[in-house]
């Protein structure tokens, strides 16, 4: 075969495989869906096909900027956690050396209830004579996330009642709510102050009126009272009669006139040894 023949083959090979190609290529029939054309659109529905895909995009930054912050919130608790573990080992150190210093000073704790102006008004004159007898006073949080706390009042032997410990507790109920339980009291004979006061309308206002009283903590002014401004500083109360002392001191030197100046000196009692007592021998005090 020559070369011109086999040239004719190869042509008509190839123009047969174009018509082949081009057999396979049909056209779309009419009624098949097709792209929309962009300029036939409405302008309202690409607003929404538009404000749909941003929407989309926010929520899905959305998801993400809370879920960060979610993760740091976890990181924050964890954090607080370890501080408040850390620096409630160091407070509890100054605590228990404040409160052996107290137990030094007789009757500090009473008297600090008596001059601090709110607590003074729900005592009357035995409880006042009770609270003589308290020794020591304790606030204790329960938990590290402050579900709830106990005041404890220790009480010297007394003749009031048997108890060596007083215990008021608050917490969360099973509902959520706030709720309190109290030591039931072992008054001796003849001197139940709470049997003495009911059905008086003034036994909520009294100290062991309040102490036994689980009806209205929502308004419990003298639990808010001992653990916000008792507990954390007690000696600024108990310096109050101590204040009052030294001014009348004064007002009666100024009235004999100005004589020998006397030595200044640290006796028990006295402001000065009082604060030393308490904040310790290494403070200084002007």
């Amino acid at each position: 075969m020559s070369g011109r023949s086999r040239g004719r083959k190869s042509s008509r090979a190839k123009n047969r495989g174009k018509g082949r190609a081009k057999a396979r290529v049909r056209p779309a029939p009419d009624d098949a869906p097709r792209d929309p054309d962009p300029s036939q659109i409405p302008r309202s529905q690409l607003g929404r096909k538009r404000r749909k895909r941003g929407m989309q995009g926010s929520m899905d930054t959305l998801e993400n900027v809370q879920l960060k912050l979610e993760n740091m919130n976890a990181q924050a608790d964890r954090a607080y956690l370890r501080l408040s573990r850390k620096f409630g080992q160091l407070r509890l150190q100054h605590l228990e050396r404040r409160n052996h210093l107290i137990q030094n000073i007789p009757g500090f704790w009473g008297q600090a209830f008596q001059n601090h102006p709110q607590l003074a008004s729900f005592l009357n004159s035995q409880e006042k004579e009770v609270l003589s007898y308290l020794n020591s006073l304790e606030v204790e949080e329960l938990g590290l996330a402050r579900l709830g706390y106990k005041i404890k009042f220790y009480f010297d032997r007394n003749p009031y009642f048997q108890n060596k410990v007083l215990i008021k507790e608050y917490g969360c109920g099973p509902s959520g709510q706030v709720v309190s339980r109290s030591t039931p009291i072992q008054w001796l004979p003849g001197h139940d102050l709470q049997s003495v006061s009911q059905g008086n309308p003034e036994n909520n206002r009294s100290f062991f009126g309040w102490f036994s009283n689980h009806s209205s903590i929502e308004s419990d002014k003298i639990v808010e009272i001992i653990n916000e401004e008792l507990w954390p500083n007690p000696l600024q109360f108990y310096l109050l009669s101590e204040g009052a002392r030294v001014e009348k001191g004064k007002e009666k030197e100024g009235r004999q006139g100005p004589g020998k100046q006397p030595v200044e000196t640290t006796q028990p009692g006295t402001c000065i040894e009082v604060e030393r007592m308490v904040l310790g021998p290494h403070v200084s005090i002007t």
